[in-house]
């Protein structure tokens, strides 16, 4: 009777093993990108249990513990929320085993709010009700925003106690601000980049040119000083950066820092069998006598230097090479007459002085630090978000920290050493976007719960750092 039992045990174990078979745990590497295949950082995954599974990093990547069948719902704050089943159709199998997803959202229109500030607490900074906020950039004569409110949309020039100086109206085309090295602000549409400037009564759109002369001219430079203009060159899938120096008074160029990936060496190879492939392809046109067919192929298929941005922006680029491949992060920053690269790639901060010439080399070590106390907390609580913040007017940086529960934690470095010091955390609100910080007041955007005339409501806050 025993041994029958025994067999009935073991028999109900193998059916119910069979019947789990297909559902068991695997985990999915997911790349999650817009409709022109950028990447999209901070999106939330949820489960239908509303539990937050996972969120994507700087290269909209996240890794997902999930089952076939299971139901995965995204959001984040300026695209509509999304539904995903995990089902065979929609993953890549990886030669080493793994699964892949591509998930592409869809942009939405977004709305704001505006500021006024005590100190300490995040406040409201800009209450206007039936106004949504596309993007905002605080500068030193004050913050500009692009607003909509149902009707049209418009530019603002608002002081830092929320008075508007001036409003000029623009067309819904234009969604985002972008400060170049030069510190003038430039507005960017769909097709142009107009420089914003304000005359202290009207705003003016100056100097309108294309996207490519932007990307090819003016978003190289990352960084000057009185004597030099630094340009910022990427190439093998973002895996090894060159900063180039330029002398502004003779034209001169000389390398300044040469940064590489740890996954450099894949992206050469990768990058000469797509050479080979293109060089194939050069001789077979030859032979049928097309040589310019010849040329515009090779100039399109073989770049020795990407654009700096660095960004694959092509939906038919290979998912795999994307998960595979991540930009390296190594900002640049122009800090009063200084050069600060942050190579993290080498865990390295060099510091030059105006003219190039290396001053100082210190180990990096506050993304990864596991010392006593609140920063040993930090990093196993809050992992590095690769993201630098520079406070322009205090000369301050800050390094961006996020938990899974979408809370940030801001550290402050020392630019003499490159150690920690104080930690200053947004507690009050999760997944904050935006984060500026400008003479010792932390800027971002945060979306409410409530919603304006049936749009997502963002709110613009502020919040003092003691």
């Amino acid at each position: 009777m025993k041994k029958f039992y025994t067999l009935l045990i073991l028999l109900f174990l193998a059916s119910a093993l069979f019947a789990q078979s297909g559902k068991e745990v695997f985990t999915v590497e997911t790349l999650v990108c817009d409709s022109t295949g950028a990447a999209i950082k901070d999106v939330a995954v949820y489960d239908a249990k509303d539990n937050l599974r996972s969120v994507t990093d700087r290269d909209g990547i996240a890794r997902i513990a999930t089952r076939m069948g299971e139901t995965l719902y995204l959001s984040h704050l300026s695209f509509k929320k999304q539904a995903v089943r995990i089902e065979d159709k929609s993953l890549i199998d990886n030669e080493d085993g793994r699964k892949s997803m591509l998930i592409v959202m869809q942009r939405k229109m977004n709305t704001l709010t505006e500021v006024t500030v005590t100190e300490n607490a995040p406040q409201l900074a800009y209450e206007n009700k039936m106004v949504w906020v596309v993007d905002y950039m605080v500068q030193d004569d004050g913050i500009y925003m692009v607003a909509g409110n149902g009707v049209g949309y418009a530019l603002l020039h608002l002081g830092f106690e929320q008075d508007t100086i001036s409003r000029k109206p623009v067309s819904k085309k234009f969604q985002e601000f972008y400060r170049d090295a030069f510190g003038n602000l430039q507005l960017i549409s769909g097709d142009s980049i107009y420089q914003v400037y304000c005359d202290g009564r009207n705003l003016h759109l100056l100097y309108g040119y294309s996207k490519e002369t932007f990307r090819q001219k003016l978003k190289p430079v990352v960084a000057t000083t009185d004597s030099l203009l630094v340009l910022e060159m990427r190439r093998y899938y973002g895996q090894e950066v060159a900063f180039v120096a330029v002398n502004r008074n003779n034209g001169q160029r000389f390398l300044l820092e040469d940064i590489g990936g740890a996954t450099v060496e894949m992206a050469r190879n990768w990058h000469l069998d797509n050479y080979r492939e293109a060089l194939m392809e050069a001789a077979n046109l030859e032979n049928n006598d097309d040589r310019n067919l010849t040329t515009t192929m090779l100039s399109r298929d073989y770049k020795v230097w990407e654009d700096a941005a660095g960004e694959v922006s092509n939906l038919s680029a290979s998912v795999k090479q994307r998960l595979m491949l991540r930009s390296v992060y190594c900002p640049l920053f122009g800090i009063g007459n200084e050069l600060y690269l942050f190579a993290f790639p080498t865990d390295e901060l060099y510091v030059f002085d105006n003219i190039g010439q290396l001053q100082r080399k210190t180990e990096l070590d506050f993304h990864k630090f596991l010392g006593e106390g609140l920063s040993k907390h930090l990093v196993s609580k809050n992992p590095w978000d690769k993201n630098l913040i520079l406070d322009p007017v205090r000369k301050m940086m800050y390094a961006q920290f996020k938990g899974a529960n979408g809370i940030v934690t801001l550290k402050e470095i020392d630019l003499a050493d490159g150690k920690p010091q104080r930690e200053i955390r947004l507690s009050e609100h999760t997944f904050p976007q935006n984060i500026q910080i400008y003479d010792g007041e932390v800027y971002y955007l945060f979306l409410n719960d409530r919603q304006t005339n049936g749009q997502d409501r963002r709110s613009l806050y502020k919040m003092r750092i003691e």
